[in-house]
């Protein structure tokens, strides 16, 4: 039986990005996770991002507020929108415009956390 090491990730600014109206905090940073990756959105200016086309699986759970994802299928655009306690999934491959209001919180998981790095391996 292996010996599993339990953690709880703290906030570290070092793992904020800006993605267009939000930022993202890549929570689960250095745990030691190898597929799955933990992140937190928060909507600081209304909006949507620029389209971005999913190199791993993801699901979106609504912590606060209401987000409106505007995914592309079959060359038409076909809006999401989900409310506190949802939880959307979007496969590999979506292409998905994420937008909500100021405030918004979103808690993101995705699989491969390793994607850039596996990217040749999984297209």
């Amino acid at each position: 039986m292996t010996t599993a090491r339990a953690s709880i990730p703290r906030y570290d600014a070092a793992n904020d990005n800006r993605f267009g109206p939000c930022m993202i905090e890549h929570r689960s940073a250095g745990t030691g996770l190898s597929q799955l990756g933990t992140y937190f959105m928060v909507y600081d200016s209304d909006g949507h991002s620029e389209p971005w086309t999913l190199h791993y699986e993801e699901s979106v759970y609504v912590i606060e507020g209401q987000v409106r994802l505007i995914t592309v299928e079959n060359d038409t655009d076909r809006e999401v929108t989900g409310n506190p306690g949802d939880l959307i999934v979007l496969p590999k491959g979506t292409t998905v415009r994420y937008g909500a209001a100021v405030g918004t919180r979103l808690l993101l998981s995705i699989s491969p956390v390793d994607w850039r790095e596996r990217n040749d391996e999984l297209t």
